[in-house]
């Protein structure tokens, strides 16, 4: 079984969390200390690790296997795949795309709509890196649904905050490998009680 609080300082080791005294700004226009996951290399003994994680917290979690594990584009799509590899054929990897002229906009692509139209699985885990508001992996979980999932759950491996309303609103489930919500403040908070008014560094989103 692997050690999910060890996998939880080998991420902050490896940067995955902006560093004290520095925060972004979301998609969302909120501000907080940024998740990048991106950092995580492929093949790299911390990406090894953080599947080997997603495995093992799947087969605890889980007394009967997801039939698919679905990536959300563009950050877990790698991960899921290579997560399902884990459980030796007996659970498939599949991905999602983002719609080419609007990044905000997530499909399944056209493989994993004809695998689960095909299937019909009983069940469908939504691999997701960060939870800040649930509103990439909850656009996964209906098409999975509307394709032909009976279930479909999302894992996330680190809830940022405390609940992800755009979920909960949808009535998906959603847990947790690391449930460590971090502070998030929409611009006016941030300026008046938050990382602003500490004098933190401010990256604003790429436009």
């Amino acid at each position: 079984m692997a050690d999910v609080e060890s996998f939880r300082n080998h991420v902050l080791e490896a940067g995955v969390l902006d560093p004290e005294g520095t925060h972004h700004e979301f998609v969302s226009g909120m501000h907080g200390r940024k998740l990048d996951f991106d950092k995580i290399a492929i093949g790299s003994p911390l990406y090894e690790e953080w599947t080997t994680v997603a495995a093992d917290y799947i087969s605890e979690e889980y007394s009967e296997l997801p039939q698919i594990i679905l990536g959300v584009a563009n950050g877990t799509n790698r991960v899921a795949i290579d997560t399902a590899r884990h459980f030796n054929g007996d659970v498939i990897g599949a991905v999602s795309e983002k719609d080419p002229e609007n990044s905000k906009k997530l499909y399944l692509s056209e493989m994993a709509g004809k695998l689960i139209t095909a299937m019909q699985p009983e069940l469908v885990v939504v691999l997701e890196d960060v939870g800040t508001t649930g509103s990439n992996s909850v656009q996964v979980a209906r098409h999975a649904l509307a394709a032909g999932a009976q279930e479909v759950e999302v894992v996330l491996t680190w809830q940022r905050q405390s609940k992800l309303q755009k979920l909960l609103d949808s009535g998906i489930a959603y847990r947790a490998i690391i449930n460590e919500p971090l502070p998030t403040y929409d611009p006016e908070e941030c300026e008046n009680v938050g990382y602003c008014a500490d004098g933190w560094g401010f990256i604003p989103r790429a436009k």
